[in-house]
C-alpha cells in the first residue's frame, strides 16, 4: 500500500480507514476525509470573539500556507502537496503530484485564472472552478478556498456557523460547502487553521496546512 494512505491512517488511530486497511485506496482517502474531532459547544461571549477574530483574518490579504490536500469524488479519490502563495487579490497555487500529473500550477486575480499542466499545456479563463475542472476533473470552490483556508467565511450570505469561545471557527455552511476545523496551528500568531475538511454532495476536500508565512 502507498505510504502516504499510511500516514492518513496515523491520523484517527480510531477511524474506519483504521480497521479497513485493506480495501482500496479511495475507500481509505474517504475514512481520512471524515476527521475525528468532537466540536466543544460555544459559550455565550464566542460571538464577540468572533466578530473582532473576523475583522482581524479579513484584513489578512498577504500570506503563504503549505501542506497536503485530499479529494474524494464520488468512488475516485487523489492526494497532493501544494503550496498557496496569496498577494491582495492575485493567487498562485502549485498542486504537485495530483491524479499522477506532476504539477499543476494555478495563477488568478479577481479577473482572471490561468492553469498550466506539467506538459505544458496551460489555459485562461475567468472561471477558476471551472478551468481546475477541466484540469484534473474535479470542480474545488478555488474563490471560497481563498477565505475558508484561513478560517472566515466568503463574503455573501452564510446558511449557518458555529465558534469556539475564542472566536475560532468551527464550523461552517456556505454555498451549499459544510466545512470543519478540527485543528488549529498553536505556533500561528493568528491560530490559523491546520487541518480543514471541506464535503459538498459526494465530493469531500481536506487540507493539512504544515506551514503557514505571514
Amino acid at each position: 500500500m502507498p505510504a502516504y494512505f499510511n500516514r492518513f491512517y496515523s491520523l484517527c488511530s480510531t477511524s474506519p480507514a483504521r480497521r479497513a486497511a485493506g480495501r482500496i485506496a479511495p475507500l481509505a482517502l474517504m475514512a481520512w476525509l471524515a476527521g475525528c474531532a468532537v466540536l466543544p459547544a460555544p459559550t455565550a461571549d464566542s460571538q464577540n470573539a468572533w466578530t473582532a477574530r473576523q475583522q482581524e483574518l479579513m484584513r489578512l490579504t498577504r500570506w503563504q500556507a503549505a501542506g497536503r490536500i485530499g479529494v474524494v469524488n464520488g468512488q475516485d479519490g487523489w492526494h497532493a502537496n501544494f503550496q498557496w502563495a496569496q498577494r491582495e487579490q492575485d493567487y498562485r497555487i502549485d498542486l504537485i503530484g495530483p491524479l499522477g500529473q506532476g504539477r499543476v500550477l494555478i495563477e488568478g486575480d479577481d479577473r482572471q485564472v490561468s492553469i498550466q499542466t506539467q506538459d505544458g499545456q496551460s489555459q485562461t479563463a475567468s472561471d477558476p472552478d471551472s478551468l481546475l475542472e477541466q484540469a484534473i476533473g474535479v470542480r474545488l470552490p478555488v474563490e471560497g478556498l481563498r477565505y475558508w483556508i484561513r478560517g472566515v467565511p466568503e463574503p455573501g450570505p452564510v446558511a449557518a456557523s458555529q465558534t469556539d469561545r475564542n472566536g475560532r471557527l468551527l464550523r461552517l455552511e456556505q454555498q451549499g460547502w459544510i466545512i470543519e476545523y478540527p485543528d488549529y496551528a498553536p505556533a500561528s500568531p493568528t491560530l490559523l487553521p491546520a487541518r480543514i475538511v471541506a464535503r459538498r454532495q459526494d465530493l469531500s476536500v481536506k487540507l493539512v496546512i504544515d506551514r503557514w508565512t505571514l
